[in-house]
C-alpha cells in the first residue's frame, strides 16, 4: 500500500513568480495610487508634524509588498486545492504594509486634533473595507481546483 500524496510545498519565490500579467499589474496599481495618496495628503501633513517625505518614502516602499501580498493572498484564497492557512502570512503582510504609513501619521505627529484623527481613522477604514471587500470579491469570483 502506498502513502497518501501530499500537496506540494509552496515557496513564497514560487508564489510571488506564479502572479500573472493581472497580480503584477495590480502591484503596480498600488504603487501609482500610493505616490497620489501621498500628494493628496501632503499641504495637510505638514500642518501637523508629519514630514511628507517621509511619509512619501514609507508609502512607496509599502506599496510593493502589499500589492504583491495582496495578489499571493488572493491566489492562494482562490485555490481550493491549498490550505487556507498557505494565506496567513501574505495577509500579514498586507496588514503590516496597510498600516505603516498611518503609523507614521499619528507617531509623527504626536497628537492630531480629534477632527485630523478622525479623518486619518475614516480613511483607513474605508479603504481598508475596500480593500478586504476587492479581496473577498476576486477570491470568490474564480476558484480553481489546482492542487
Amino acid at each position: 500500500m502506498t502513502a497518501p500524496a501530499r500537496p506540494a510545498a509552496h515557496s513564497w519565490r514560487a508564489d510571488v513568480s506564479s502572479l500573472g500579467l493581472l497580480g503584477r499589474s495590480w502591484s503596480v496599481g498600488v504603487i501609482v495610487f500610493s505616490a497620489a495618496r501621498a500628494l493628496v495628503a501632503w499641504p495637510t501633513l505638514g500642518r501637523y508634524g508629519v514630514d511628507p517625505w517621509i511619509f512619501l518614502a514609507i508609502d512607496l516602499v509599502t506599496a510593493p509588498p502589499y500589492g504583491v501580498a495582496q495578489a499571493v493572498t488572493v491566489k492562494i484564497l482562490r485555490d481550493r486545492g491549498r490550505p487556507w492557512q498557505d494565506a496567513t502570512g501574505w495577509a500579514l503582510v498586507v496588514l503590516a504594509a496597510f498600516v505603516a504609513p498611518y503609523a507614521y501619521i499619528f507617531a509623527a505627529s504626536g497628537s492630531l486634533p480629534a477632527p485630523a484623527t478622525i479623518g486619518v481613522l475614516a480613511w483607513m477604514v474605508v479603504f481598508g473595507a475596500l480593500a478586504a471587500w476587492r479581496t473577498w470579491r476576486q477570491v470568490h469570483a474564480g476558484r480553481t481546483t489546482d492542487a
